[in-house]
């Protein structure tokens, strides 16, 4: 019943966030609600099944080797990187999330594994880009809630904004951002972390 609540809770919220976006009006708020709901019900069923979970981070480690260097991860893929990240024993240079849902407390946060949440012991560098309009990235700054744990020499910027327009949500928009470019190129020019 309290999840069901922190559901209702999380979408009246993000709905509420629809509706101060003046582009988005003209699509109502049964669109947004329906929209909502079914993102929202994809996490549940990733954040309560455990076959759906463990295949969900299987195929992320069949496509990680050694040379890995950078773990993408947009919407509920920054859960599924985030949990992925944590159960590498290689160090990985760059975690970056995007449009991710992991700042949403009550039906994210509380559900993660491991637990208590902290930043994964093998990034060297996380980077968490949200749109101030993205209402699946409700809470941008991910700092807060993730600095537990930084290993000695890794960072974590997890504040950045960005205005991806009529689409903040969109995992293209969010690719498409100089800040992301930059934290990649960075990453395979030379190995040194960008200034932050």
């Amino acid at each position: 019943m309290g999840t069901e609540q922190g559901i209702r809770s999380a979408i009246r919220s993000a709905i509420g966030s629809l509706a101060k976006i003046p582009w988005f009006a003209p699509f109502g708020m049964g669109f947004a609600e329906r929209f909502i709901n079914r993102s929202l019900a994809q996490v549940t069923q990733y954040l309560t099944n455990d076959a759906i979970r463990s295949a969900a981070r299987e195929s992320v480690f069949k496509l990680i080797g050694p040379e890995t260097k950078v773990l993408i991860g947009h919407s509920l893929g920054s859960v599924v990187a985030y949990e992925a990240a944590h159960l590498m024993r290689q160090p990985l240079p760059l975690l970056l999330t995007l449009g991710s849902p992991l700042g949403l407390q009550t039906i994210i946060c509380q559900q993660l594994q491991p637990q208590p949440p902290g930043f994964p012991p093998s990034v060297r560098r996380w980077v968490n880009i949200a749109d101030r309009d993205d209402f699946i990235a409700a809470e941008p700054n991910l700092e807060g809630l993730f600095s537990a744990g930084i290993p000695v020499g890794a960072s974590f910027k997890g504040d950045y904004t960005v205005d991806n327009g009529a689409q903040p949500h969109n995992s293209d928009f969010y690719l498409g951002k100089v800040q992301v470019g930059r934290e990649i190129g960075q990453v395979f020019s030379n190995g040194t972390q960008p200034s932050s």
